[in-house]
C-alpha cells in the first residue's frame, strides 16, 4: 500500500513538472514575440520623431530665408516707381534711386555792339571781326544722371554726371558725395560737392531755381564746387534748430583740376549756417518757389563765410592759376577778370520768406581780395574773360554783390509770375545791374515745367556760358530764354 502511494505521487510530481516546464516554454515564447513588437514600435516612433524635426528644421529655414531681402528672386528686395526709379531692401535699410533731368532751352541775345567794333573782353576789334549784335540757338543746357541713396539708412551716397551742348557733350562727373550722421547735432561729408557758401548756389540745385538760371551776383560770387571734407548738423536753439556746415576743400571752382599740380598748398574754407523761423524747417525751402503753398508764414535767415590763400609759392608745380577768379579794376576804369594768387574773404547774408504762394529772397555778398604782386595772373576761363591789354590797377579791392527776387502763383501750384533785380560793384569800377521777368508753368511740378524769363544786363561784367551770358564784357545785354525742364 505504501509502495502504491509512493508511485502515485511520484508520478503527479512528474507530471506537474512537464506541466509547467511546457507553461514556462510558452510564456517565455509570448515575452520574446512582445519584446519584438517593443522594439519595433520604437523604432517606429524614433524615425517619426526624426522626420518631424527634418522637417520643422526645413520650414524654419524656409521662414528665415524668406525675411531676408537680398536673397533670390524671391526674396524681399523691391523695385519699383514713386516718382523716381527705386530698389530697396523690405526694412529699407538699402535704397538706391535713379533720378534724370533735361533742360532743353532756346536762348536769343542781343548785345549792344551792333558794329562788329568789339571783342568778348570788351576791347576794340580790327577789321570789324568783333562779337554780332545778336544770336539765337537750341541747345541741351544740362542732361543729367543721378544716383542717390543710403546704406544701413545713416550712410547716404550721391553720384551726378551731366552733359551739356557747352562742354562738348562730354559727360563729367560733377559730383561724388557720401555722408554719414552720427546723431543729428554732427555728421561727416568726403568726396566732391558744392561747397558751403550762399544759399542759391549752395542749397538749390538748377531744377529748383526760380529762373532759368542763378541770379548774376551768385555767379560772380560763387565758390562752385570742390574736393574735400565737411562737418554738418542741427543744434537746438530756441523754438528752433541752428543748421551749420563746414569743410576745407583743395580748391574753389576746382572741377578740372588735379591736386598738387593746379592746386597749391593751402587749403580754401567754407561754412554756413541757417535758422528757420516761424515753425519752418530747411524743407520748406527746398525749392525756391512756393510749391507746397504755405497757408502760414515761413522764414529763413543764413549766413556764409569763405577764405581762400592760393599763392605760387606753395606750389609743387609753381602754378601761377589757382582756378578761382575774381573781378578787379582795370587801367581804363572797367572791370577785369584775374586769377588773384593772394586772399580771398567772403561774406554772405541772405532772407527768405514764402506763404500762400509767394515767395521772397534776398541775398548779399561781400568780397575783400589782396593781390600778391607778381602772383596774379590774366585769366581767360569759362568763368570770364580777361582784358590783358587794360592793366590792373591796384593791389586790394573790396567788391560786393546782391539780388532781390520774387515769385507769386496766379494759380497755386501751377502758374508762377517771377521777377528778379540785382547788382555786381567792382570796387571804384563800373557797376552792373541786372533786371530780370517772366514766368514758370508747372504741368507736373518741377518734374515737367515750361519757363521763360527776360533779362537785361547793365554793363556785363563777366562773359559766362554756363547762364548764357555771352556778349561783350562791360556792355550790355539783353537775354529772352525759354526752357523746357523734364525729369524722372
Amino acid at each position: 500500500m505504501k509502495k502504491l502511494i509512493f508511485f502515485t505521487l511520484a508520478a503527479l510530481l512528474v507530471t506537474s513538472a512537464a506541466v509547467s516546464a511546457a507553461e514556462s516554454d510558452d510564456l517565455k515564447a509570448q515575452v520574446e514575440a512582445m519584446q519584438q513588437r517593443i522594439t519595433q514600435l520604437e523604432a517606429q516612433q524614433n524615425e517619426q520623431a526624426v522626420s518631424q524635426r527634418n522637417a520643422e528644421l526645413i520650414r524654419q529655414m524656409v521662414s528665415e530665408l524668406a525675411s531676408q531681402a537680398h536673397y533670390g528672386a524671391d526674396s524681399a528686395v523691391t523695385a519699383g516707381y514713386d516718382k523716381r526709379f527705386f530698389i530697396k531692401s523690405a526694412d529699407d535699410q538699402f535704397r538706391l534711386e535713379f533720378d534724370t533731368l533735361l533742360q532743353f532751352r532756346h536762348s536769343y541775345l542781343f548785345a549792344d555792339d551792333g558794329g562788329k567794333t568789339r571783342t568778348t573782353e570788351g576791347l576794340p576789334a580790327a577789321g570789324g571781326d568783333g562779337v554780332d549784335s545778336s544770336g539765337n540757338a537750341f541747345e541741351v543746357e544740362r542732361a543729367r544722371l543721378k544716383l542717390s541713396g543710403h546704406v544701413k539708412k545713416d550712410l547716404k551716397f550721391l553720384i551726378q554726371l551731366e552733359m551739356d551742348d557747352d562742354n562738348n557733350n562730354n559727360a563729367n562727373l560733377i559730383d561724388y558725395k557720401v555722408w554719414y550722421s552720427f546723431m543729428p547735432e554732427l555728421g561727416v561729408a568726403v568726396g566732391k560737392f558744392r561747397g558751403a557758401f550762399g544759399k542759391q548756389f549752395s542749397e538749390h540745385f538748377p531744377e529748383t531755381t526760380m529762373f532759368a538760371d542763378r541770379s548774376l551776383a551768385t555767379t560772380v560770387f560763387n565758390i562752385g564746387r570742390g574736393t574735400g571734407a565737411e562737418v554738418y548738423g542741427a543744434l537746438p536753439m530756441c523754438d528752433t534748430n541752428l543748421h551749420y556746415r563746414a569743410g576745407a576743400f583743395n580748391g574753389f571752382r576746382d572741377n578740372a583740376q588735379h591736386p598738387f599740380v593746379t592746386n597749391d598748398n593751402n587749403p580754401v574754407l567754407a561754412a554756413r549756417l541757417k535758422v528757420p523761423l516761424l515753425g519752418a524747417t530747411p524743407a520748406d525751402f527746398t525749392n525756391e518757389s512756393d510749391l507746397m503753398y504755405h497757408e502760414n508764414p515761413v522764414m529763413l535767415l543764413g549766413t556764409s563765410f569763405a577764405y581762400a590763400n592760393p599763392t605760387t609759392e606753395d606750389s609743387f608745380a609753381f602754378q601761377t592759376d589757382h582756378s578761382y577768379n575774381v573781378m578787379v579794376k582795370g587801367s581804363d576804369d572797367m572791370a577785369n577778370n584775374v586769377s588773384p594768387g593772394g586772399e580771398i574773404i567772403m561774406f554772405g547774408a541772405d532772407a527768405s520768406y514764402k506763404c500762400q504762394g509767394l515767395s521772397v529772397t534776398l541775398e548779399g555778398f561781400y568780397q575783400h581780395v589782396n593781390l600778391d604782386d607778381g602772383e596774379w595772373a590774366y585769366t581767360n576761363q569759362f568763368f570770364g574773360t580777361a582784358r590783358n591789354a587794360a592793366g590792373i590797377d591796384g593791389d586790394e579791392y573790396d567788391n560786393f554783390g546782391w539780388y532781390a527776387q520774387a515769385g507769386y502763383f496766379l494759380v497755386p501750384k501751377v502758374f508762377e509770375l517771377v521777377s528778379r533785380v540785382g547788382s555786381v560793384c567792382v570796387d571804384n569800377c563800373n557797376d552792373s545791374y541786372e533786371y530780370a521777368g517772366g514766368w514758370n508753368w508747372y504741368l507736373y511740378g518741377q518734374d515737367l515745367k515750361l519757363s521763360m524769363d527776360l533779362t537785361y544786363i547793365d554793363d556785363l561784367p563777366i562773359v559766362n556760358g554756363n547762364t548764357n551770358y555771352y556778349g561783350v564784357q562791360n556792355n550790355s545785354l539783353f537775354l529772352v530764354r525759354t526752357q523746357l525742364q523734364f525729369m524722372f
